[in-house]
């Protein structure tokens, strides 16, 4: 970029006119950090780039200084590096970073962690874990795709699509595309509905939950529910956000899709359309839920009481209680979960038995493990190994402790 090029993005970006620092006490530091920012090193460079954040008062001399690190290269850990570049500079400067950052993306250069963890991996060991951990969220891994998504407007939506349309970071653009795009491009995000990659898949469910144009996305969320052959996180992403437009204005069309939904003979598309029914306050979900909790197939009856733990459904306390004694332990574990969310102090006792009858239970199923049988066949068949039930019990007690049910 020419010298007229970075003062005229220095205007665009500041518009201030740079202060005489006299004898401020941060300009020795900010200049130390500077100079450490242009380092080989790239442990100085990363801890610069992290620390210039802390002087906004110095920024009309930081900002184009990041600004042309974003593009440097080191010998190692460079994509740690922008990334840390990247907040600081969105955090300075504000929006006006967005493009930049989208240059940064254009460029091709390496936004990845490649030396320091990213803090965004879950384990799942109870039925409320799985809940929390199908909440997608790909922005947890990049900070530089976070920091637009978190700054940018619809003034950027077109430089957005065009890097979508080109490959590149489409899941993460796509969301926040949807977040701030104007209602047209529900049709551009759309379609990109059957893309190759799950990923990208997934997040045109988010995007169109985002997007203020019901019109066009019902009918694509719709179809992606219904879909038998898609991937279940898609599906799920899609249910999410019928739920999410479904509760803007009351709206009755999304209410009357999920109803027809729920006559479809494929049971993952019926358990996911009366969880989204039930979220939106239907009894008919809720009463189809909690017919499903008797399924033949255990998963089946898993996902139709984990989606009445999350409505909290204090009149599924029955069926609930019966799945205490279910011959698969991970159907015992969400049934034990669900139970906990409805905050009902009269269950603690049973609950505390059904836990001491579920660890006898998967002992006896661990020395079948020990006597030659295999574990995939125990996990499918009986639910062994799925959750942690002293974990899950005792998430369910203290629900019930708080005293009121977990909506």
């Amino acid at each position: 970029m020419t010298r007229i090029a970075w003062g005229v993005l220095l205007v665009v970006l500041l518009g201030i006119v740079i202060p005489a620092y006299g004898g401020d006490a941060g300009q020795a530091t900010v200049q130390n950090l500077l100079k450490d920012l242009k380092s080989a090193e790239y442990q100085k460079a990363w801890a610069a780039a992290r620390e210039l954040e802390t002087f906004p008062q110095f920024k009309a001399e930081i900002a184009p200084a990041l600004l042309e690190a974003l593009n440097r290269e080191w010998p190692q850990c460079s994509g740690d590096i922008r990334e840390t570049i990247g907040v600081s500079l969105g955090r300075l400067v504000g929006k006006d970073a967005v493009f930049p950052l989208l240059q940064l993306l254009q460029s091709g250069k390496n936004i990845a962690h490649e030396c320091a963890e990213c803090g965004c991996c879950f384990l799942a060991l109870t039925p409320g874990d799985v809940v929390t951990e199908r909440s997608f969220d790909p922005f947890c891994e990049n900070a530089v795709l976070a920091a637009i998504n978190q700054l940018a407007d619809f003034s950027h939506s077109k430089a957005m699509a065009d890097l979508v349309t080109q490959g590149k970071w489409k899941p993460e653009l796509i969301i926040t595309i949807g977040k701030v795009g104007l209602p047209r491009y529900a049709h551009f995000i759309s379609k990109h509905k059957d893309d190759s990659d799950v990923g990208t898949r997934i997040a045109v469910a988010r995007g169109l939950g985002l997007i203020d144009n019901q019109q066009v996305a019902v009918p694509v969320l719709i179809q992606l529910l219904g879909k038998g052959n898609e991937e279940f996180d898609v599906r799920w992403e899609a249910t999410n956000s019928l739920i999410a437009v479904g509760k803007r204005g009351k709206n009755q069309t999304v209410r009357g899709r999920l109803a027809d939904l729920m006559k479809e003979r494929d049971k993952w598309t019926v358990v996911l359309a009366a969880r989204a029914l039930a979220q939106l306050g239907e009894a008919a979900g809720l009463q189809r839920l909690r017919e499903m909790a008797t399924e033949a197939d255990p998963k089946i009856r898993a996902e139709a009481m984990l989606a009445l733990g999350e409505a909290a459904d204090a009149g599924a306390k029955e069926r609930l209680i019966g799945r205490l004694e279910d011959e698969n332990l991970a159907v015992r574990a969400v049934a034990i979960y669900a139970l906990g969310r409805t905050a009902d102090a009269a269950l603690a006792p049973t609950l505390a038995r059904a836990l001491e009858a579920s660890l006898q239970y998967q002992a006896e199923l661990e020395s079948r493990l020990k006597r030659g049988t295999g574990e995939a066949a125990l996990r499918q068949q009986y639910g062994y190994g799925v959750y942690d039930l002293r974990q899950t019990a005792q998430e369910a007690l203290d629900a019930i402790k708080q005293g009121k049910p977990q909506k």
